[in-house]
């Protein structure tokens, strides 16, 4: 009698779908016994549309809302929002992941680059056990900080939004017209130039902006980003992620002058909303970066058009001559291949432990 004939079969199937998580690129996977006896792993990639149509994912991803979690994951696994404007991800790359949330982007880099290492920061309780559960199902090097990033120490209140978390900030920087407008112009910009079948999410998206939001008040922690170079010992920032709800610009100036030599690349998402107290930051925050040292474009999404969200991406002059190989840039992404995953998987359990066969699916 063999040890897998020993142990309960649906031990097994959870011993191996848990390995098969922590594969870069696999979102999900499920092991059942076919009634030919064969031991069958069915896996999900990350970084195609069908994770978008399989709500399964999206809900162990979610704090509560799938919209959300689908606009999250197609902007950054599908759409490659932060590898844009020359942004890539080398071998061993350091990421500072500001404005995490429930940690999308962190999954994303170590689906991409799994020698990466992440410190991945997001002020929000909830939100943050999230983060802290997403990643660490998945194995990944990212190290969750549960306070945020800002100019100075301190405590803050912040707002979150059960119902919509990506748009919890602090509140003294709530601007609850602009965000009404901003679901309204992203429905109808995705309608006008955005990918088909997706009527069913966009008019999920488009009634958040025809109720009341409610909200959490939460006292949150902030900190300066060069305090925790120092505690970390981070001795270079290959990427600076930055994607906080209009207090993009507190970051920045939380950096003293003898660490911007350390950060490599920036990209973030940078408010500039016409008659607020944001306006004419985009050119703030690029006049900022070009004063230290990088070469600085300014790009807009498509569906987020004149909604007052703006790409900014940041890169140090001579990067491109690091040694370290570019292992994610946008558009490079390696599909995942069923022998490779069953290779893989062949070094991480018994053989008595293995499937008899991987198959990825575009749906679970």
């Amino acid at each position: 009698m063999t040890t897998q004939d020993r142990l309960p079969l649906r031990q097994i199937e959870t011993e191996i779908e848990e390995a098969l998580r922590c594969y870069p690129g696999v979102a999900r996977a499920r092991v059942r016994r076919e009634a030919d006896g064969r031991l069958v792993a069915r896996v999900l990639p990350w970084d195609t549309h069908s994770v978008t149509a399989d709500t399964g994912v999206l809900a162990e991803l979610a704090v509560m809302n799938l919209a959300e979690t689908r606009f999250l994951h197609d902007e950054i696994f599908v759409n490659e929002v932060y590898l844009r404007g020359g942004i890539v991800l080398r071998e061993d790359a350091v990421v500072f992941d500001v404005g995490a949330n429930i940690g999308m982007f962190s999954l994303f880099v170590g689906a991409r680059c799994p020698s990466a290492r992440v410190y991945a920061f997001e002020p929000v309780p909830e939100v943050f056990a999230k983060l802290v559960r997403n990643v660490d199902e998945r194995g990944l090097d990212v190290r969750p900080f549960d306070y945020g990033l800002s100019d100075r120490e301190q405590d803050v209140t912040f707002y979150y939004y059960p119902s919509i978390s990506i748009m919890s900030c602090r509140h003294d920087y709530i601007n609850w017209e602009n965000e009404v407008d901003l679901i309204k112009l992203y429905v109808e910009n995705a309608r006008r130039n955005g990918p088909p079948g997706r009527e069913e999410h966009l008019a999920t998206v488009e009634a958040l902006a025809h109720k009341d939001f409610e909200y959490v008040e939460c006292r949150c922690r902030l900190r300066r980003i060069s305090d925790v170079i120092d505690e970390v010992g981070a001795g270079v920032i290959d990427l600076l992620k930055i994607d906080v709800q209009r207090a993009e610009y507190d970051v920045l100036k939380g950096i003293d002058e003898r660490h911007w030599p350390l950060i490599q690349q920036i990209s973030m998402e940078v408010h500039d909303e016409a008659g607020s107290p944001t306006e004419g930051r985009v050119e703030q925050v690029a006049k900022r970066l070009a004063d230290k040292g990088f070469a600085v474009k300014v790009e807009i999404e498509e569906v987020l058009r004149d909604t007052g969200r703006y790409a900014v991406y940041a890169v140090r002059p001579g990067y491109e001559h690091d040694p370290r190989k570019v292992v994610a840039a946008a558009g490079n992404g390696r599909p995942v291949e069923a022998g490779r995953v069953a290779e893989w998987l062949a070094t991480r359990l018994p053989a008595e432990r293995l499937p008899d066969e991987v198959v990825l699916v575009e749906a679970l």
